[in-house]
């Protein structure tokens, strides 16, 4: 038996990705702040439910205290929740909401995985971490958004390499405009203007792909239209010396 947890799992990407996850032999666990959805996706799926906020890290260990009480591993760990940060890019900026969507969408994913870290060493299991298309092409329209979506990118990119030694992968998956309650407003115009959006269960899908692979530190793409790719970052400019001789810092690690 394999045990996956979903968190934001009670609806659009998350509820998706719990069916995929039961059918393909996981038993799922359920995690969302509405605790009676997140029961009717555990009920069809065979999982089991629990409610969390992912912004405080107790609600984080006590999620994963919960695998493994009722399933007793835990080997694959989807972070998923997030929420649209509802900040134009004018000022005065609304501290509250850019607050709560930094508590969302990345003390979710740092929590969440802080967590779930040491049970995942214990199966060699894997986190998938729901990122956006605004990461790699930013959303101008709404850059707080944006700014959380890009720093999980460079968080599950940065943390692949200290990750690999402990037997955990870490990816990261970028949707584009999915139809979910998440677009809001927008949803209705891309409609109208007949742009096509991805259903939560292709992005689903692209994450259980993930899952079956084998690759780390890795920022999948997900278009409409398009199969799901690994985004190709740009290698960075390198060092030179004063007489124009490359320099390479070799990457070290922490001694722990």
């Amino acid at each position: 038996m394999t045990v996956a947890l979903v968190t934001g799992g009670a609806g659009g990407i998350g509820a998706a990705t719990c069916a995929r996850l039961a059918a393909a032999g996981h038993t799922v666990v359920v995690v969302d702040l509405d605790l009676e959805a997140a029961g009717q996706v555990a009920k069809e799926v065979g999982g089991t439910a629990f409610e969390a906020d992912v912004s405080d890290p107790d609600a984080n260990r006590a999620m994963i205290a919960h695998a493994l009480t009722e399933h007793g591993r835990l080997d694959v760990l989807v972070l998923n929740a997030g929420v649209a940060s509802d900040v134009p890019p004018d000022p005065p900026l609304d501290v509250a909401r850019y607050r709560r969507a930094l508590g969302v969408n990345l003390d979710g994913v740092v929590f969440g995985i802080d967590a779930g870290l040491t049970a995942l060493q214990e199966t060699g299991g894997q986190i998938v971490v729901t990122a956006s298309l605004a990461a790699l092409g930013p959303d101008m329209a709404n850059p707080v958004y944006a700014l959380t979506k890009s720093a999980v990118v460079g968080y599950v990119r940065a943390l692949s390499t200290p990750l690999t030694p402990k037997g955990v992968r870490i990816n990261a998956v970028c949707p584009g405009f999915t139809d979910t309650d998440i677009l809001g407003i927008a949803k209705r115009l891309m409609r109208k203007q007949k742009f096509p959006l991805l259903t939560p269960d292709e992005v689903a899908g692209a994450i259980l792909g993930i899952v079956g692979g084998d690759g780390t530190g890795e920022a999948w793409a997900v278009v409409a239209g398009r199969p799901p790719a690994p985004f190709t970052f740009p290698d960075v400019p390198t060092t030179l010396q004063a007489d124009g001789t490359e320099v390479v810092l070799k990457p070290f690690l922490s001694a722990k």
